[in-house]
């Protein structure tokens, strides 16, 4: 049991060092703070004071069942990081003390109830609600990934450092990293101690790792006001003849190039856009812009000029990065770059 008290005393600390140390280069040393990573910074130093709260704990006569309840109820609250990340996320600018502070009122109700009545009942009324709350989020997320993913699939064709596929191994992490917290709640063991500070340091680590670079983008409100609504032109254009539109003054080759952008070099709005490319082309906006790059730089590129490098042609062709080049040739031809030609 010592040895076990000890590796975990290990985890505690190192974790706790960790988030302080993140948190502090990001609060303090990062001088060029965008407001997502702020709030990363205090989601580290969050976790950082419920580590270190935990060094105490890791002593054999702390671990009663009083303590060990408290701590759990304590601990319940880590449930708002998750929250506001993925709020952040999909809806930046979401984060604010007043949702913050509304959003705790349940925590804090369940930990008035147990000071009250310090009872079992309590705890694992507590448990179920946090089972369900841990769920409710993971859905949530979801559902708003997929919505924040799909519009910038519609609207933009440089999703670089705005893509957030990167948030499904996180969620599997996240729960990874609640049921070992449940676990550990509940069936109080170090080991299972040790699964979670690895498990949530693991999941954070992640975290920042993938979206540091990251420029979360706001879904705007769709409006029905008909005042501003700009005359749809026909459907009736054919894919063909849009694509030459489009070729023709090489709009495609901007790396940067937006949905809007087109609708209005195009003389048209973006709704009509949107609408066209889904129903004559049958293409995200992402993927229409995509495959122009292939089939009109990308391959002729590669066809007259094989002494070029696939990063000159990735950017020649209007990708942001020789990793998304590669990604939509093999989409799109079935083939990897140096494949092609086989």
């Amino acid at each position: 049991m010592s040895d076990g008290l000890n590796i975990s005393a290990f985890f505690i600390g190192f974790s706790t060092a960790a988030f302080a140390l993140c948190s502090f280069y990001i609060l303090v040393l990062h001088k060029e703070c965008t407001r997502f990573q702020k709030v990363l910074g205090w989601i580290m130093a969050v976790w950082a004071v419920w580590n270190l709260k935990d060094i105490i704990f890791t002593f054999p006569e702390m671990y009663t069942e009083r303590v060990l309840n408290w701590i759990m109820l304590t601990d319940g609250f880590s449930a708002l990081t998750y929250t506001v990340f993925v709020f952040e996320v999909t809806m930046p600018g979401w984060t604010k003390p007043r949702k913050i502070v509304a959003l705790s009122i349940p925590f804090a109700l369940f930990a008035i109830a147990y000071g009250i009545s310090p009872s079992e009942t309590v705890i694992y009324a507590y448990s179920i609600f946090l089972w369900f709350y841990a769920w409710g989020v993971v859905i949530m997320g979801y559902i708003k990934v997929q919505r924040y993913l799909n519009y910038i699939r519609l609207n933009y064709s440089n999703i670089e450092n705005i893509d957030i596929s990167w948030l499904k191994p996180v969620f599997l992490f996240a729960i990874i990293s609640q049921l070992s917290w449940l676990l550990t709640s509940l069936y109080a063991s170090v080991y299972v101690d040790i699964l979670y500070y690895f498990s949530s340091l693991a999941l954070w680590g992640m975290v920042l790792y993938f979206s540091w670079h990251f420029q979360p983008v706001s879904i705007p409100v769709e409006k029905n006001s008909s005042s501003n609504v700009v005359p749809e032109p026909p459907l009736g254009l054919s894919r063909e003849a849009f694509v030459n539109m489009v070729v023709s003054q090489e709009l495609y080759l901007n790396k940067d190039l937006t949905l809007g952008d087109l609708a209005n070099a195009l003389k048209t709005n973006r709704t009509y856009m949107g609408k066209y490319l889904n129903t004559v082309c049958e293409q995200p906006f992402y993927d229409f812009i995509n495959q122009l790059r292939i089939e009109q730089t990308s391959i002729p590129l590669m066809q007259e000029h094989p002494e070029y490098t696939l990063e000159y042609i990735a950017t020649e062709s209007g990708f942001s990065s020789i990793s998304t080049f590669r990604r939509a040739f093999y989409k799109f031809t079935g083939k990897t770059p140096s494949q092609f030609f086989d």
